[in-house]
């Protein structure tokens, strides 16, 4: 673990930089140690952020800093997750964050203790970890709102014309999944929703789980006011490959298991394959992370939301809502 002034590389400056910003740290001694790098593939996993343990005058870290990727900034109001992940944590669904050292595009959560683990996706099927991870979400939904709202639909647009901006090389069938994608916006739009403040965050790797299958969430640069389906659906899209075994999940969401709630989950999860893939894209073609495989997670987001959209229950989906 390194202190401050040790830094050799043009990330350990960046560490140091947003750690010597925190002012109630002044004049302590501070190590700071690399944490997990970022991967795209087999498993999405802190991609939008360099991330350090950090020990503030003790020997053992007890705080993670989140140093938000160049790439990324576009993407992510640092205000709006510290202040999402400060009700989350509040909830006790979250660890607290206790700095945000904005001009570093950085925040310092608390870490999490010794022997908690990033959940995979096998680990969401296991019905004890899905009925707490689905518990901390609805807490969450039933929070103030939080300051910003989206859709899906509106970061597509984002992206896509990022994407045209950019120059990237886009499949001959985009229009094709943007015409599908459409037309679940339109009907979504038509059925109504209640937008929530949420999580909104389907990954896998965004779970934590401790040895005794205690569950928090982390990372909440997605966080907005958002359709509660949504996020059900990104999660279920997430952790199960049929529907048949959706249905439980969904049921300890609701209550009771409702047919248009899961033709909702499926529409929007197929949406957000759409917009990954466009992310995946646009990073692939931007970014300077070479050694990230974005357009290898392109291609599969795009191929699932193909899949769907090609389904021959597509249309009866949108038409059940």
């Amino acid at each position: 673990m390194k202190t401050i002034g040790e830094a050799s590389t043009s990330a350990e400056v960046r560490a140091e930089a947003a750690l010597t910003a925190v002012a109630e740290w002044t004049g302590k001694q501070i190590g700071f140690a690399s944490a997990s790098p970022g991967i795209a593939s087999p498993s999405h996993r802190g991609v939008d952020s360099e991330a350090w343990l950090v020990a503030v005058d003790q020997s053992s870290p007890a705080y993670f800093l989140k140093i938000v990727s160049a790439d990324q900034k576009a993407f992510v109001d640092l205000g709006a997750v510290f202040d999402a992940a400060s009700v989350a944590a509040e909830l006790g669904c979250a660890p607290s964050p206790r700095h945000l050292a904005r001009d570093a595009g950085a925040i310092v959560f608390d870490l999490l203790p010794p022997g908690w683990k990033t959940a995979r996706m096998d680990d969401l099927r296991r019905t004890e970890i899905m009925e707490q991870v689905i518990a901390l979400k609805k807490a969450i939904h039933g929070s103030r709102p939080f300051a910003l709202s989206w859709t899906v639909f509106d970061r597509i647009r984002v992206l896509d014309n990022a994407c045209k901006a950019a120059g990237v090389d886009r499949p001959d069938d985009l229009w094709w999944m943007l015409d599908g994608v459409g037309e679940i916006e339109r009907a979504i739009t038509a059925a109504g929703y209640d937008a929530r403040p949420s999580h909104a965050d389907g990954l896998a790797s965004n779970v934590m789980i401790s040895q005794d299958g205690a569950v928090q969430l982390v990372d909440f640069d997605e966080a907005r006011n958002v359709d509660p389906l949504y996020e059900i659906g990104i999660l279920l899209n997430e952790a199960f490959p049929f529907e048949e075994e959706m249905r439980p999940a969904l049921e300890m969401f609701e209550g009771s298991f409702r047919q248009a709630s899961l033709d909702r989950c499926r529409v929007y999860a197929v949406a957000d394959d759409l917009m990954w893939g466009l992310w995946g894209m646009l990073m692939n073609s931007t970014s300077a992370r070479g050694d990230i495989e974005f357009l290898k997670y392109a291609q599969w987001r795009l191929l699932r939301c193909r899949m769907a959209l090609r389904h021959p229950d597509f249309e009866l989906k949108l038409r059940r809502l």
